[in-house]
């Protein structure tokens, strides 16, 4: 039995691998995702012609191939995704990153442990979900809706600076409700990382809305109240603690159900989150808002740590990676949050003692307000709870 199989609680999308070749092996003319999915360009049904093929016929008839990232230099251009690669997307292997679209009831972990045998594969993995939020916690409402404000001064801190609108915050999430009051004169256009479809799915999960829309239109809530906290007016709650900067908003995430649950999550998959997160560097984002997580415990033996090429890439563009520790109330490394470079920030109340849901660890640097925390949400204002939250507000030193 295959070693993923035995060691992998993850869930994973069905018939769908992640494929990194070596230095030298990269078939040029694959195209990528964005322009196959979004500007007509045909995917390639062959990678090699040679062993990587063979080996996936063994378990799979159907194979459509196209490549995860898109190359910064034409990221304004369609149809030409797939090349003039830089020496750093080239170093990191984005260039040589393929997604694999097999049968929806092909043996993946099983293929995924043939190809790592090859000696022209660098890297073979299913293609997990991430799902988020991180579950967002109740808290009791506060007498004083403005407590997260005064605890971090934020409107001392606007006073001094207001914001630079040349700084864009990039916001990785299950999009933005584009409408909303607060957000208006505060969004970039962005952008739809999302790939999902039913029928790749877990059986014990269900898709909602429309998760191929082309643009960044949230299905789900998370991501307006996120930008919310970045870059409101100030109409029914407090202003953004980013001021003037302007949000691009990549949508990865969308709304979904899971058997057994009883609100929707926002769920996306590894690569289309990674996609995302370069997608708004390549656009100019120096700032990158993340409250996706993968706990370490869930890693398999042979599981390659989420998220870690796509983080050094923005790290090597310069930006400032935040993320959210996460809210399991224990002491565990979430990824991106423990990646060497990504600052993880930890909620607290209005006591300032660290918040009884918010994850713990030697890796959480600084800790915010993140209880009871008022909100912009798609039907309106609402009130939330969590580390997601937290990481946008200006953090004290955790404590």
């Amino acid at each position: 039995m295959s070693t993923q199989r035995e060691a992998s609680q993850r869930q994973k999308l069905r018939g769908r691998v992640l494929l990194r070749l070596r230095p030298g092996e990269d078939p040029r003319e694959i195209k990528s995702w964005r322009d196959v999915a979004h500007h007509g360009a045909a995917p390639a049904s062959r990678i090699d012609g040679g062993r990587v093929d063979s080996t996936v016929r063994r378990f799979s008839r159907a194979l459509c191939v196209t490549r995860a990232f898109h190359s910064a230099s034409r990221v304004a251009e369609y149809g030409e995704g797939h090349r003039d690669w830089d020496p750093v997307e080239e170093a990191l292997g984005l260039s040589r990153t393929f997604k694999l679209e097999l049968d929806s009831e092909a043996d993946v972990y099983g293929l995924v442990d043939a190809l790592a045998s090859l000696s022209n594969v660098e890297l073979a993995a299913p293609n997990y979900l991430c799902s988020v939020p991180f579950a967002q916690h109740k808290t009791a409402a506060r007498k004083d809706p403005r407590w997260p404000q005064h605890m971090i001064g934020a409107d001392e801190a606007l006073e001094l600076e207001s914001g630079d609108p040349a700084t864009l915050v990039g916001l990785i999430d299950s999009g933005v409700r584009r409408e909303h009051p607060e957000l208006a004169g505060h969004l970039r256009t962005g952008s739809n990382a999302v790939s999902l479809n039913p029928a790749e799915m877990p059986r014990d999960m269900q898709l909602l809305g429309e998760p191929s829309a082309r643009r960044a239109e949230d299905d789900h809530g998370h991501g307006t109240s996120c930008a919310g906290v970045i870059g409101a007016n100030g109409y029914q709650i407090s202003r953004g603690v980013a001021g003037a900067c302007w949000i691009i908003p990549v949508r990865a995430l969308c709304a979904a159900h899971a058997r057994g649950e009883d609100e929707p999550t926002a769920i996306g998959s590894l690569t289309d989150i990674d996609h995302a997160v370069k997608t708004a560097i390549d656009l100019g984002a120096r700032v990158l808002n993340l409250s996706f997580g993968t706990p370490e415990t869930l890693l398999g033996p042979n599981d390659p740590v989420p998220h870690i090429e796509i983080v050094r890439y923005a790290l090597a563009r310069g930006c400032v990676l935040i993320a959210a520790s996460g809210n399991s109330g224990d002491e565990v490394r979430y990824f991106p949050a423990a990646l060497p470079g990504v600052i993880a920030v930890g909620a607290v109340g209005p006591s300032g003692s660290p918040s009884s849901f918010s994850t713990r660890g030697d890796h959480v640097c600084l800790s915010a307000p993140g209880e009871g925390i008022p909100l912009a949400s798609l039907d309106g204002y609402a009130d939330g709870s969590g580390t997601s939250f937290a990481h946008r507000s200006w953090p004290q030193r955790a404590r």
